[in-house]
């Protein structure tokens, strides 16, 4: 439920950061269950495991939209959602929104398996595997639906797909790459944070090999179940030397990567892998369990990590959530030989929505996402979630009264608008197109940086899958 009150401070900040970048409802019938897990061998967290839902009971007079979201470990998200659907159904009494919460790889795996079966698909889904289901006519165009105006400005365009018309998803949140460091590890390695919080390329290796030495990992991030993690340093300093919009090119194939610039990256991330960049269970370690491997067991230096960090981590400790006395700082993105825009910070939408064409109400469904895309929901996203929101809002008329317990949290925004406060915030446009996401994540998601390829393997495996 929302509670009463935020600390007055905490709005300030929050409008702030925001300016410089840009009762729950019926229960669904799922088979849902608790499973404690071990996370690593020294934190237990309870998990959703979320089955398929069994068909939702007809109502007479009811139309009923089935939702299926990802975001299962993520109590903050679930209730903005909740309570988007809670209004819904408040205002169309006709309407009984029935959702169940995934993990995202099983999620996947089920909506491409009831989409081919034609049977037993939701209405509205997370926009998991988005280009092949558009391309296989399996999602609604929601170009003519979506109040696009009270969305930030430029955020439309990352949505759309290369080559395709149309908009067929959307995000609530937007995600900022921002890099993280543990200070009590920092201050103990000796290793003293420049002023303007910028290591140069070959400081950032020297700093990765004195963790390493130490026996930390230079970064926490881990790819056993996303197909991104290790991307995040090269989006970085491509961002670094290109500018976003230059190496979005490269990141959804349209550029070949045999550049000098690619290059100089590539070859970066090979001497940070020899460094001691990446943990040991760099192949095996979820996303959902590299920021435990940051916060709590505290084995890695750094973190690479897009602004969804609060989402899963700014829970109870119980949950799996970080200590609110654990207070990691910010570093800017390390500062590469040449860079020609060190002042870009690399921007994106964040994981969001579709409607599935095998709806028995295209309307409803997507008035449904319409309907979130108002500005109280935008305020009530970055305060429950403390993730930016994509719906543009009025931080002091829009912001919830009655929520609590953010005041715990105040020192992360400081600490973004100290480091982060003034560099430029730039969306690019487009989604990859189909083969190249394969490529790219079979080349530099998981073979440099586990020594499976080389840099001239991993340019030939992404240019032979470069789009049309």
């Amino acid at each position: 439920m929302l509670r009463k009150s935020l600390h007055p401070i905490l709005i300030l900040i929050v409008a702030a950061a925001l300016l410089s970048s840009c009762a729950a409802p019926a229960a669904p019938q799922v088979n849902t269950v608790k499973e404690t897990v071990m996370v690593t061998e020294l934190v237990q967290v309870e998990k959703l495991i979320t089955a398929t839902p069994l068909p939702p009971t007809p109502q007479p007079g009811k139309k009923i939209i089935t939702w299926w979201s990802h975001w299962a470990n993520e109590p903050a998200r679930r209730q903005v959602i909740e309570t988007v659907i809670k209004d819904y159904e408040t205002a169309h009494p006709d309407v009984d929104i029935i959702i169940s919460w995934w993990d995202s790889a099983p999620l996947t795996d089920a909506v491409r398996a009831v989409m081919t079966a034609g049977q037993g698909a939701p209405d509205i889904a997370t926009d998991v595997d988005l280009i092949n289901m558009v391309n296989a006519g399996w999602v609604l165009d929601l170009e003519d639906s979506m109040p696009w105006e009270n969305f930030q400005d430029g955020l439309k365009a990352g949505w759309q797909i290369q080559g395709v018309e149309g908009t067929y998803n959307f995000s609530p949140g937007i995600q900022t790459l921002m890099l993280f460091y543990n200070p009590t590890i920092f201050d103990k390695l000796g290793i003293e944070v420049p002023e303007n919080y910028t290591f140069t390329q070959d400081e950032f290796v020297d700093v990765v090999k004195t963790c390493s030495s130490a026996g930390y990992a230079g970064v926490a991030d881990a790819v056993g179940n996303r197909n991104y993690p290790a991307l995040f340093p090269i989006w970085a300093s491509m961002v670094n030397l290109v500018g976003r919009e230059e190496q979005n090119k490269y990141d959804i194939g349209l550029q070949s990567w045999d550049t000098p610039e690619a290059r100089q990256v590539l070859e970066w991330t090979t001497q940070l892998r020899d460094a001691g960049m990446w943990p040991s269970t760099f192949s095996t370690m979820t996303i959902d369990e590299f920021h435990v491997y940051f916060h709590t067991q505290q084995k890695a230096c750094m973190l690479y990590v897009p602004s969804w960090y609060p989402g899963r981590a700014f829970k109870t400790e119980a949950e799996g959530g970080q200590s609110p006395d654990f207070h990691f700082k910010m570093l800017r993105y390390p500062l590469m030989n040449g860079a020609k825009f060190p002042n870009q910070l690399w921007t994106a939408g964040d994981s969001g929505y579709m409607v599935l064409s095998t709806t028995k109400y295209p309307d409803v469904a997507k008035d449904i996402l319409a309907f979130m895309v108002q500005p109280k929901y935008g305020a009530l996203w970055t305060a429950l979630t403390n993730i930016p929101s994509s719906i543009k809002y009025d931080p002091v008329k829009d912001w919830p009264t009655d929520v609590e317990g953010q005041e715990i949290w105040q020192w992360y925004w400081e600490e973004i608008e100290k480091v982060y406060g003034g560099m430029e915030r730039t969306m690019a446009a487009g989604i990859p197109c189909g083969d190249f996401v394969d490529a790219r994540t079979g080349a530099i998601n998981q073979g440099l940086p586990q020594g499976l390829l080389t840099i001239d393997e991993s340019i030939e495996m992404m240019d032979a899958k470069l789009c049309e």
